[in-house]
């Protein structure tokens, strides 16, 4: 186990720890892990029961994790399994909102936010690469949509096949699938993409083209 949560356990008090383990469902099972050891150290006993019911429910939430189980479509593209409210667990932008920005940003967009993730667990070299690949194949569909004149589903499509490719190569190997993690709000980057493509929606209906 990280020492960083033993010596977070170590600051909590025995109501904070317990509400830890009887709420491990919120927690990541390193958190849940270290408040049982600390609350041992403490003079606390645990059944044996007690302990294998915990022990069990942490590896069922490894599990769930790591299966990777979501729900795909236009806009419900769910990773909720690998989400907690731990305020020890990494922040970062989900998968939903990386795709859904993806689709309606452009995935020049959702690779930024993804890259913004990648960051925080890889060295920055790797969270360029999302970034290339996000400009790239931005880059490719507005080549592609010039001459051909793809209608507006195709656009969607397009944008849906970029945010899940995304996911599926980047976020799977640089932050990894298993991985469980707090949302990151996503009002910022909404102000942002918004602030963009508003603007640049009415010149296109004033004036009919770029």
């Amino acid at each position: 186990m990280d020492e960083n949560f033993k010596f977070r356990a170590t600051l909590k008090s025995d109501e904070e720890l317990h509400e830890r383990i009887n709420n491990r469902e919120k927690y990541l099972p390193e958190t849940v892990e270290a408040a049982v050891d600390e609350l041992k150290i403490r003079g606390v006993e645990f059944s044996d029961e007690e302990l294998t019911v915990i022990a069990e429910d942490m590896q069922a939430r490894r599990e769930l994790a790591k299966s990777g189980m979501e729900n795909i479509n236009l806009f419900k593209y769910t990773d909720s399994n690998n989400q907690v409210e731990d305020p020890d667990a990494q922040v970062f932008y989900s998968k939903r909102a990386i795709y859904i920005f993806s689709i309606l940003f452009s995935v020049l967009f959702g690779s930024v936010m993804l890259a913004i993730n990648v960051a925080k667990v890889e060295k920055m070299t790797k969270a360029l690469l999302v970034v290339l690949f996000g400009l790239g194949y931005t880059a490719f569909t507005i080549a592609l949509a010039d001459p051909v004149s793809l209608p507006t589903a195709a656009g969607i499509f397009i944008g849906m096949i970029g945010g899940y490719t995304m996911n599926a190569f980047f976020w799977n190997r640089y932050i990894g699938k298993g991985t469980l993690y707090r949302l990151k709000p996503v009002w910022v980057p909404l102000g942002i993409a918004l602030a963009i493509t508003v603007p640049l929606i009415i010149f296109i209906i004033k004036y009919g083209t770029l």
